[in-house]
Parts: structure tokens; sequence; C-alpha cells
């Protein structure tokens, strides 16, 4: 019973913590913010240390042989540093519209992006949690189209509720990953919609293990499995920040899609062109992908 209190109280601190960072962020002047995120990424990084060392050791598993401790420790802290300017950019979505957002992002591969937004069908958007993938979603959801962004329900309720309040602000539907969410997607795309899936998280014992940065990741087979059925356009989309609040978007077509079966074969040459194209992006911006996450948690049993 008191452990259920105290987290009861935990939930609300947190809540209030989350309303009072949101309403200092809109308030403040952008570069004021900016810097603000900083400053919480360096409390992060130096004084609360929240998944530093998992995050550091995932560094030196992937770079070691190609970077010094010093230059990993500047990735991390500049990684830290990015989230804590992210989650003031998330605050801020109250603030934001599509002329803003269009302000903020330049598009690296145009030709490919109006070709994604002109299909006449339904569209899957593969990204990742690197560089500003709210903001992404937000951009994706600019044009007018309905857009669907998978996501992960919080523990916090409350906190929840304002997650959900702030994509939807942007015009993202929110999607729970946990329930029916592959029916979901799959009447979503029958109607047209545009749906944005994130999908480098562990996947547990119901992934498939493929060779990333080295070692196998359980990678979720989900993504794969609703695109080979349905044989929808896919498109590969990442949010890089570029400086301060600014990003580049770079878009690709999933490469001779056409060419993969719905069958275990298909699904694992998918899964592994995703975690190739995945790799290419981060080490062109290695601060920028979510490294405290124990990506490599499962283990494959030999």
């Amino acid at each position: 019973m008191a452990k259920k209190k105290n987290k009861e109280k935990q939930y609300k601190l947190e809540y209030y913590l989350a309303k009072i960072v949101g309403k200092i962020a809109q308030i403040l002047p952008l570069n004021v913010a900016i810097f603000l995120g900083k400053l919480i990424g360096d409390l992060f990084f130096y004084v609360i240390k929240i998944r530093k060392n998992r995050a550091l050791l995932n560094l030196k598993e992937s770079f070691g042989d190609e970077k010094s401790d010093k230059e990993l420790k500047k990735i991390l802290r500049n990684n830290y540093r990015h989230f804590g300017v992210m989650l003031i950019e998330f605050a801020r979505f109250p603030l934001m519209n599509r002329e803003l957002l269009l302000k903020k992002i330049t598009i690296v591969n145009q030709d490919i992006c109006d070709e994604a937004f002109a299909q006449d069908s339904g569209v899957i958007f593969l990204s990742a949690h690197f560089g500003n993938w709210e903001v992404l979603g937000a951009f994706l959801s600019a044009f007018g189209r309905p857009m669907l962004a998978l996501f992960r329900e919080q523990k916090n309720k409350s906190i929840d509720k304002i997650i959900k309040e702030y994509r939807e602000h942007v015009g993202m539907i929110p999607l729970k990953v946990r329930g029916d969410a592959a029916r979901g997607i799959l009447r979503a795309l029958h109607q047209k919609a545009l749906t944005i899936i994130v999908m480098d998280q562990d996947a547990g014992r119901h992934g498939l293990f493929i060779d990333f940065f080295g070692r196998p990741a359980s990678t979720n087979k989900g993504p794969a499995i609703i695109s080979l059925r349905t044989g929808v356009p896919v498109y590969f989309s990442f949010c890089a920040r570029t400086s301060k609040s600014n990003f580049n978007l770079h878009m690709e077509r999933f490469p001779d899609l056409e060419n993969l079966q719905a069958d275990e074969e298909g699904i694992k040459q998918f899964l592994v062109t995703y975690n190739n194209v995945l790799e290419k992006y981060i080490r062109m911006y290695p601060e920028q992908w979510f490294w405290m996450h124990r990506r490599w948690k499962t283990q494959e049993k030999k």
C-alpha cells in the first residue's frame, strides 16, 4: 500500500514538473528556451546521470575501435544536450503551426519527399529515436493527410495525456503500440493515411536478431510484415538537427521493396535494410540517437 502511495506521489510530482517546464518553455524566447534545454541536458549528464553508464557502454561497443574515449564522452555530452533541447522543443508544441515547421526544416531529398506525398495510397514512414522524431511527425502531419504515429503508453497516465494532447495539436493521430495496433495501421493504410513507425527499440524474444553496429539486435518484425503483405510504399525518414532548433529532413525510398516476399527471408532482408540505413544516419549524427536505450538487451540464444 505504501509503495502504491509513493508511486502516486512520484507521478504527481512528474506531472507538475512537466506542466511547469512546459509553461516556462512556451513563455521564454526560443534562443533562451534552447539554452535551458542544454542546461537540462548537462544536469542529466553531470549530476543525475540517468543511464549514463549504459549510454557510454553502447557507444564504446559501437565505436570503440574508431573513436577515442575523449571523443565518445564528447558525443555523449552532446547527446544529453540534444535530448534536453528536444524536451523543450516538444514542450513548445502548443505554439507550433505549419508555417513555423516549414521554416525549421530543410528537405534534403525534395524529389523523394514529393513522391511520397503524391502516392495515391497509404504510406509507411520508417524512423527511429533519432534527431527529433516528434518534429518529424509534426512535419508529416502538416500537409493535410491523416497521419498516425505509433507510441508506447507512459506508465504515468497524466504525463501520457499531456504527450497525447501535444501530438494531436500538431495533427498527429496517436496509436498505442499495445492493443490491436496492427489492425489500426492496416485500417489507416486502407484509408490512404500516412503512418510513421519508430522501430529501433529492443523487440525482446518476439523480434528477429539482425546485425546493428556489428552486434545482433532483436528487431521488430511487425512493420516488415505489414509492409510486405500490403504492398504500400515505404520511405525512410529522419529529422536531423543542424543548428539550435533547425533540421534537415532526410527521406529515402525503401530500395527494391517490390522484390521482397512476405516470407521469412523477405522479412529478414527488410529488417537488415532498415538497420543498415539507420546505422548510416547514426554514423553521420552520432550525438542524435537514443544511446541510453538498452538496444542490445535481449541476447540471441546460442
